[in-house]
């Protein structure tokens, strides 16, 4: 079976955490966070927008795993995430900035007191925890990133969560050793003579 859906899994346990910290203190309903480009937000009041996928080289697996008697795995491949986490708030201009501010502190909270997400149950990323860290970018990195002509840039935050894991699913049969010859080899007579000539 293709276990492909790690990086999904990965964006869904993000909104539900931040869902289960921020409602109904901070944001009003879980409905109003949600996976979104900046450029189709919608009716979000916080949108997590992944940016970029890297393969995690200091985790990578390079040895067959073995899943039964006869059969091993390709070794997964490891990856960082890397999100943009932006707030929007449709009501009075007059307070839309402070109401965004306010989200953003808030989601800096969640992240900061969850910095280590342990692995939730039927997530697809092997029992592997999740480490959630802030990025230090530029304001020159940031207005890169942000790179939708059609609406000025908004004030986010970026993170990067990893090791998220994509198992190959590719398989091979082996061939196990079923029994051994541990018998002893006699040692002839004329080494046994030499041997002993030389005591």
């Amino acid at each position: 079976m293709k276990k492909y859906t790690a990086i999904a899994d990965t964006s869904q346990r993000l909104v539900r955490l931040l869902a289960a910290e921020l409602v109904p203190d901070v944001i009003r309903t879980p409905d109003e966070i949600g996976l979104r480009s900046p450029e189709e937000h919608g009716d979000v009041s916080l949108g997590l927008f992944l940016y970029d996928i890297q393969e995690c080289e200091e985790l990578q697996q390079r040895g067959m795993l073995n899943t039964h008697i006869d059969r091993q795995a390709y070794p997964p491949v490891y990856l960082n995430l890397f999100y943009m986490i932006t707030a929007y708030w449709g009501g009075d201009l007059k307070f839309r900035m402070a109401q965004e501010e306010r989200i953003l502190g808030g989601v800096v909270q969640v992240f900061h007191n969850h910095r280590l997400i342990p692995a939730g149950e039927g997530a697809d990323n092997s029992g592997m925890a999740l480490h959630v860290q802030m990025q230090r970018l530029s304001v020159q990195d940031r207005a890169q990133i942000w790179n939708f002509q059609r609406i000025s840039y908004k004030l986010s935050l970026f993170y990067k969560v990893s090791p998220v894991m994509i198992a190959s699913g590719r398989e091979r049969e082996v061939a196990r050793v079923m029994e051994a010859d541990m018998g002893v080899v006699p040692i002839s007579p004329s080494l046994s003579g030499g041997m002993r000539g030389k005591s």
